[in-house]
Parts: structure tokens; sequence; C-alpha cells
């Protein structure tokens, strides 16, 4: 049976008025206090002497090697001669300095060698 209007909410709390939304509450008076005179003069010694450093000299371009060998970090090579390839190439990369004289041609043919390993063959078309 249903029951009346006013017994249905008996057991129920009404939801409480909640304060005003988020962005339109009140805004707070902000204390702000003088600054001190011996930071005031930190602050001005620190701004001149940024002031009176040199700039730093520009960065050297970075190695053009580094950016074909970021296509390989993470990416799957499959057992066989790429992976072989891959392998000699990196135990040069990590021999020294100058990175065991492995240049961007050696990367760039692996890379390209990889792509075209992974390229799927074009689809015959029926007659």
């Amino acid at each position: 049976m249903a029951k009346p209007a006013g017994e249905k909410d008996k057991g129920k709390e009404k939801p409480k008025a909640k304060g005003p939304p988020p962005g339109q509450e009140k805004a707070k008076p902000k204390k702000e206090k003088p600054p001190a005179s011996a930071e005031a003069e930190a602050k001005d010694a620190g701004k001149e002497k940024e002031k009176e450093k040199p700039k730093p000299a520009p960065r050297p371009p970075a190695d053009p090697r580094l950016k074909v060998l970021k296509k390989f970090h993470g990416k799957f090579l499959p057992r066989g001669p790429l992976r072989d390839r891959h392998k000699a190439l990196m135990q040069r990369w990590d021999s020294g300095e100058d990175h065991g004289g492995v240049t961007v041609e050696e990367l760039r043919s692996l890379y390209e060698d990889w792509k075209a390993a992974r390229a799927k063959p074009a689809r015959a078309a029926k007659v």
C-alpha cells in the first residue's frame, strides 16, 4: 500500500544546505605585511646579481646519431640478422667516448632495413 507523503520521508534526513558553489566563495581579505628592510635589500641585491651574470655559452647541437638511435628504444627486433646488427652497433656505441665510431649512415641503414622487414607485402589484385 502507498504511504502518505508525510510518512515516506520520516526515516530520511533532509539534505543540509551546502555553502555557495565553488568559484563564488566570498573573497577573504589577505593580510599583507610590509617586507622588512633587510629582506627588501636582499631581494634587490639578488636581482642585481642576476643582471651581472654573463649568459652561458650556447649548447652545442645534439648528436644526429641520437635522433636515429632513439627510434629503436622500446621496439621489437626479431631474432635474426637485424637483431645481430643492432647488438653489434650497441656494443660499439657503449664502448667509449666517441661511441665506437658508429656512423649515422649505419644507424639509418639498419632502421630502413628494419622498417622494410616490418612492412606488409601489397595485396595481389583479384581478377
